[in-house]
Order: structure tokens, then C-alpha cells, then sequence
């Protein structure tokens, strides 16, 4: 539905709805498949990590990493201007992690955020490595 978010004071409704959207999908943007993928990333070196998350996400389907794509670029500019918004990469990864991915059955325990917090930290910080230096066109800000 469009939302008109001059009726709204408060600057969270936009990432309220977009993450309510991510939560209602019946399978996590990020597939299924890949969760395991992304618990495994704690055994691998640190220093390829990021090599690791571009196999990963390069592994979704067409419209997911499309998707994807889009919502990591979009991200990483809102890190870029951290100092006043105060959104890391750490922060968003916090905020957006656990709506990117989860288990096929049961919940999200505790210790498997880690490992979701840093692949989607790894994402937004590194995101020229792992998705290549360009945005996708409707994101390309003049």
C-alpha cells in the first residue's frame, strides 16, 4: 500500500514498514538455503569473510540478490553518513540482520546472531566487494 509519510512525525516509520515487509515474507530474503551458509561464517578466516559473503549471496536466486542488492546498497549509504545518524554498519546490521534470514523451523537462538549480525555487517560495510562498486540504477543518487 502507499504510505504518505508526510502525515508521520517520526523518521522510524519507514524502517518499521520495510522491515515488517522482510519479516512477512514466507521465506527470508535471503533464502532457506543460505542460513546454515551464514552460521558457518564464524569458521571461516575473518580476512575471507567477504570473499565468503559475495559466494553466498551470488549463490540467491535472480530476484532475491537483485532485492538484496538494492536493500545493501541503500544501507551502506545510510552507514556512510553514520556520524549523524548514528547507523553503523554494526547498527544496521543489528537492526536488519535477523529479518534478512532465519531457520526453515523453530527460532533464532541467541548464539546464531552472531554469526547473522556479522554476515550482514560484512554486507553493508564491504558491499563494493561483495555486490561490485555500482548501485543499482534506481539508487544512483545525482
Amino acid at each position: 500500500k502507499p504510505v504518505n509519510f508526510d502525515l508521520y512525525q517520526d523518521v522510524h516509520v519507514p524502517a518499521v514498514i520495510l522491515k515488517t515487509f522482510l519479516r512477512e515474507l514466507p521465506e527470508p530474503l535471503l533464502t532457506f538455503r543460505v542460513y546454515n551458509q551464514v552460521q558457518e561464517l564464524l569458521n571461516v578466516e575473518s580476512s575471507l569473510r567477504a570473499t565468503r559473503c559475495k559466494q553466498i549471496v551470488e549463490s540467491l536466486p535472480e530476484h532475491n540478490f537483485i532485492v538484496v542488492k538494492f536493500l545493501i546498497c541503500f544501507l551502506h549509504m545510510v552507514s556512510q553518513e553514520s556520524i549523524i545518524n548514528k547507523m553503523s554498519a554494526s547498527n544496521l546490521a543489528c537492526v536488519f540482520g535477523v529479518n534478512l534470514v532465519w531457520p526453515r523451523h523453530g527460532s533464532i537462538s541467541l548464539n546464531a546472531l552472531t554469526p547473522i549480525n556479522i554476515f550482514t555487517e560484512i554486507l553493508i560495510e564491504h558491499f563494493n566487494t561483495v555486490f561490485g562498486s555500482r548501485c543499482p540504477p534506481a539508487q544512483v543518487t545525482p
